[in-house]
């Protein structure tokens, strides 16, 4: 089955930009502001930097890794001074936080635009896998950020990544009634090997090619709901041979 369309709104779409989520001038989104006495207000003035920190943190974590990333990296890389940073941020982790809260609702929306037409529940697990692929592809800093660097920052960033997972396993939940429950604790283990299997792509630096592992993580994903199905023997074991390809 072909992968879903991106949601409406161009090609843009596909990329997490930071600069979109506001209601900045594009023109001076992520720019650096004017040196000197600009005229322009300081809430505007705030916001912009905020933007361009947890851009800037976005960019350096694939370069030096949470626990070695630094204040100076960021700021370096954002193009704002320290005591910009620390008006925005009380620390590198209160940054971190707020970097992957954003980057994880935008891929979350994006998800559930992807799978808001489809009915029928193998259809609509199949439709966000595939867009959740695209959208980590596109954007290997996104997927770094989700697939290594939250499992690295500490115990909020492991909390955040579990919310994050359970609105990611509600979105492919919802389907018509009589659909085969498992338990809570199994479906954790199943997403929890589905960013094993994108960090796989992440480290050996094959995040573009995420996408050709949407239909073995589909059917890993499908698994426990076939074992009580007449052909459950048969769709484990096409997904068993295509996960061993991957």
């Amino acid at each position: 089955m072909a992968s879903p369309k991106p949601p409406p709104g161009g090609g843009r779409s596909g990329r997490f930009e930071p600069a979109d989520l506001s209601s900045l001038p594009p023109e001076l989104a992520l720019a650096r502001l004017p040196a000197g006495r600009h005229g322009l207000p300081r809430a505007f003035v705030a916001h912009n930097q905020r933007l361009r920190i947890v851009a800037g943190m976005l960019r350096v974590l694939p370069r030096h890794g949470y626990p070695e990333t630094t204040i100076g990296d960021i700021t370096r890389e954002a193009g704002v001074s320290r005591a910009a940073f620390y008006q925005q941020f009380a620390d590198k982790q209160e940054c971190f936080l707020a970097t992957y809260d954003l980057a994880s609702a935008w891929f979350c929306e994006r998800v559930e635009a992807a799978v808001a037409e489809r009915e029928d529940w193998a259809d609509r697990l199949r439709a966000g896998v595939a867009e959740a692929l695209r959208l980590l592809a596109d954007n290997p800093a996104v997927a770094h950020l989700f697939a290594i660097e939250g499992l690295q920052a500490g115990p909020a960033a492991r909390r955040r990544q579990r919310v994050a997972l359970g609105r990611f396993a509600s979105i492919l939940q919802a389907g018509p009634a009589g659909r085969v429950d498992v338990p809570p604790d199994l479906e954790e283990l199943l997403l929890g090997g589905a960013v094993l299997l994108i960090a796989s792509y992440v480290d050996s630096g094959r995040a573009e090619r995420l996408p050709d592992a949407t239909e073995a993580l589909v059917e890993r994903l499908l698994i426990p709901y076939l074992l009580g199905d007449e052909e459950g023997g048969s769709a484990r074991s096409d997904a068993a041979g295509e996960a061993d390809a991957v």
